[in-house]
């Protein structure tokens, strides 16, 4: 199982040039070679690579100085980008911009010398430090109640923010976890909504904080005093700096939020039940788009999936389909009325059956849940 940890890394002065000169390096010959096949037809990734060794490192002498296969995985990404355009996943790759996100990807590589196996991505979770290629020791802060992670490093991606900060994601090839327990003590049914963001099927429910009108108005006010502002100029850096503050704020606040609500679910239940939320197409709703952007539907069920894959837990989506708002979970009446989200009081027509709306699709929920795992158990 493949498992990543991000820290947040702390380089010194001469750590942060080398860092900032390999994001150079890194995009120039992404850039370089996106042109050349612009300009031409296709090449692939292993002819790019011999022509940066025999000709392109010797007319550029900078790229010698970093970590030559930071540049390999960058000609492989573009290689990767480009089969993804011809397979209609993605449009045709653009050139790479110094002003955003930048990040490369390095490998772990192992020498074994006198018995003793060597690798040049070691970490040291007792004294806080990483040790990466060309840049030896650096200081980080993450994760700070594990002293140690058993597990074989595959590869790590060091990224600079927008806000000038610097992380490192460390990827872990790790063993299993075998849950000795083979019987599911309990199952919960999960209605993901806007007014409460989730509604579990035993009451339990988590508050939509909505974190965006919380930023809405500075984000709106600073970026007024952008469009006033000079582009490219000293004051107009100032201000976008200002604004990624403030969206990075946003960010973090709705993902430590959701990872809050998601380690919780995982850690007390063994099966979970949730809808499969078509969200692309939700957020086409104008009135709803905003609200389904803020909650982040998507993000709740990727998290819900993977803590539950690595806690070894039962985790089962419901076809979208499914009337699970409009179903009584007593009787199985079917009322369509209830397809308006306006109704928060479902009332059954048939036997009598008065519940919140929302506890009652968790609980329509739980039962298909259940469903499936007695299926999956008698296959």
């Amino acid at each position: 199982m493949y498992r990543a940890f991000k820290f947040r890394l702390y380089p010194n002065k001469e750590q942060k040039i080398l860092i900032n000169k390999t994001f150079g390096c890194s995009r120039f010959v992404y850039n370089y070679y996106l042109s050349k096949i612009k300009n031409s037809k296709y090449i692939n990734a292993y002819t790019n690579i011999s022509d940066y060794v025999n000709e392109l490192k010797y007319i550029y002498p900078f790229l010698q100085e970093v970590d030559s296969i930071i540049i390999r995985k960058s000609i492989f990404h573009l290689d990767d980008n480009i089969k993804k355009c011809y397979n209609h996943h993605f449009g045709y790759p653009k050139y790479k911009n110094k002003f955003n996100r930048n990040s490369y990807m390095t490998n772990a590589i192992y020498k074994d010398y006198k018995d003793k196996t060597y690798c040049n991505i070691e970490i040291d979770l007792v004294n806080r430090k990483i040790k990466l290629p060309k840049l030896k020791w650096i200081s980080i802060r993450g994760y700070r109640n594990t002293k140690e992670i058993n597990g074989k490093i595959i590869n790590a991606t060091i990224s600079r923010e927008i806000t000038d900060k610097y992380y490192v994601s460390v990827v872990f090839d790790m063993p299993d976890i075998i849950n000795k327990e083979l019987i599911p003590r309990n199952i919960i049914g999960i209605d993901i909504g806007i007014k409460k963001l989730l509604t579990l099927s035993d009451g339990v429910t988590f508050d939509n904080n909505k974190y965006i009108l919380k930023y809405e108005k500075r984000i709106k006010r600073l970026q007024r005093c952008l469009s006033r502002k000079e582009r490219k100029s000293n004051n107009y850096y100032k201000y976008k700096e200002k604004i990624s503050i403030l969206y990075s704020k946003l960010k973090n606040a709705r993902k430590y939020y959701l990872h809050n609500i998601t380690k919780k679910i995982t850690d007390e239940y063994d099966i979970i039940t949730c809808e499969n939320l078509d969200t692309k197409n939700m957020i086409m709703r104008k009135k709803l788009s905003k609200n389904i952007t803020d909650a982040s539907f998507s993000e709740i069920l990727r998290q819900l999936a993977y803590k539950s894959n690595y806690k070894n837990k039962y985790f089962y989506q419901i076809d979208e389909y499914y009337p699970s708002s409009q179903k009584c979970n007593h009787c199985g009446n079917i009322d369509k009325r209830y397809k308006d989200i306006k109704e928060r009081t479902y009332k059954c027509t048939k036997c009598g059956n008065v519940i919140d709306r929302d506890l009652n699709a968790s609980l329509n929920i739980c039962y298909e849940g259940l469903k499936l795992y007695m299926k999956g158990l008698y296959r």
